[in-house]
């Protein structure tokens, strides 16, 4: 070897030398400065019932809900975990440090417990024990769910019905031919649902769209004064006029999953087998990395829907219905899905629904702060709130998984996304009250229902 390549060679060795010594120090400082230790599957197992520990899954709410990510056995989370999303920190909004310290105390997460954070690409617990730390937090562990999904005896959970509430990777398998996990293969569409045509969409054809969707306006599917659904004859004509039968595949979603869950109920109700709402619609879909596109996809019908009338009818009830179900106390529930204010009747919550109050006996099941959002349902990203935490939260006010629930709102739009929720959780004796408060309420003309106001009585 020449002496100036032996020269060279020396160099570049001491170079690579110090850049790996240069990154192992850092990792270790970053560790350090994280307080940051690897946790074995034994000792987890050892610790993992201890009131002073508490197990966070840090991923993805699609692989804690039950779905396969990241290379991951099995789906879903070790039982007993809190979820605790690395998404939730990047999302930007102007409540963001509120919710996040409302999600700690929620999820029992303390400092004064040692906190296991779990992830499954080596990035997500580190991001959130950074966030952690800089609250103060010590006793942080990390560790890889694959150990523990790779023991068929270590317990985890997934939700009944997951596969309702889809993450865009198996939306873009889809789209790509790939025939991700629980799909028939017996043809898809993907509806973009929003109020209003495509071409006043800011959504569609401004901002853009997931590849082969076409524009649902929730005109096509319900309509005023009461914005009741449509018949079955008029529902399933705008199944067969979009190309739907009861076996094709639907996803629904949009910027605001309200306005999809209100599609996707009704293709329930009329009996499409196969209908999922994308987990934190078009937001996740971008963060995901995937594109939009902004050209306009027409609806092209089908010659029959499969058939002739709704085959999901208890699926969707009716004001008589509603009725029945608040006379059985016992049994059932006619569940609120209003903010507070409504309910109590400060507000009507609605410009163009003038009485206020609540049908008298119903509960209340929360929703958040205005008719716009439902953050009591949802996390930070607009993904669906952990299955626990909302049955807790209705436990408090008396509803129970074993009764019959009938969700209701203001005309249909958020107590169809809980609908969906509580489907996927695997509720069954589950319906969507479709006239609300803006029919019993007598808004148009039917004035007889009783009526409350104000904070019940216990």
């Amino acid at each position: 070897m020449k002496r100036g390549t032996k020269l060279l060679v020396m160099a570049l060795t001491l170079v690579f030398t110090m850049s790996v010594f240069t990154a192992c120090k850092t990792t270790e400082k970053s560790k350090k400065e994280n307080n940051l230790k690897k946790i074995s599957t034994g000792d987890l197992e050892k610790n993992i019932n201890k009131s002073d520990w508490v197990v966070v899954d840090t991923r993805e709410n699609d692989a804690f809900n039950g779905w396969k990510l990241d290379g991951v056995k099995r789906g879903g989370h070790i039982k007993g975990a809190k979820d605790f999303s690395a998404a939730w920190l990047s999302v930007d909004s102007k409540n963001k440090e509120k919710r996040l310290e409302g999600a700690i105390k929620v999820k029992g997460i303390s400092p004064e417990k040692n906190i296991v954070l779990y992830d499954a690409n080596g990035k997500d617990a580190i991001v959130v024990a950074k966030y952690l730390s800089s609250k103060g937090y010590k006793n942080l562990y990390t560790y890889d769910i694959k150990e523990w999904a790779n023991d068929e005896g270590k317990p985890m959970e997934s939700y009944e019905n997951y596969q309702m509430i889809v993450t865009p990777s198996w939306v873009k398998d889809l789209i790509d031919g790939k025939n991700p996990e629980g799909y028939a293969g017996k043809g898809y569409k993907i509806l973009e649902a929003s109020w209003g045509e495509e071409k006043d969409s800011p959504d569609y054809l401004k901002k853009g769209h997931i590849k082969g969707a076409v524009h649902i306006n929730t005109d096509y599917v319900e309509k005023g004064p009461l914005w009741n659904r449509l018949s079955d004859k008029e529902l399933i004509k705008f199944a067969e006029d979009t190309g739907i039968t009861v076996d094709t595949t639907v996803v629904v979603y949009g910027m605001d999953p309200m306005p999809a869950a209100r599609v996707g109920a009704i293709l329930k109700y009329i009996g499409v087998k196969d209908v999922r709402l994308l987990n934190g619609g078009t937001a996740k879909w971008e963060k995901a990395g995937y594109e939009l596109e902004k050209t306009s996809n027409k609806r092209e019908p089908v010659k029959s829907f499969g058939a002739t009338t709704a085959l999901n009818k208890g699926y969707i009830v009716d004001l008589s219905e509603a009725k029945k179900i608040l006379a059985d106390k016992n049994n059932s529930k006619l569940v609120d899905i209003r903010s507070w204010d409504e309910f109590i009747g400060k507000t009507s919550g609605y410009d163009y629904i003038k009485p206020k109050g609540r049908p008298a006996g119903s509960v209340w099941g929360h929703a958040g702060t205005d008719n716009s959002n439902l953050d009591d349902f949802r996390n930070l990203d607009n993904t669906m709130r952990n299955k626990d935490e909302i049955l807790s939260m209705w436990k408090e006010g008396g509803i129970t998984p074993n009764q019959r629930l009938s969700f209701y709102c203001g005309t249909g739009w958020r107590a169809a996304e809980v609908l969906l929720y509580a489907d996927a959780m695997g509720l069954k004796n589950i319906s969507l009250y479709d006239g609300g408060w803006n029919e019993w309420s007598g808004n148009t003309g039917n004035p007889a229902n009783p009526i409350e106001v104000g904070t019940p009585k216990k």
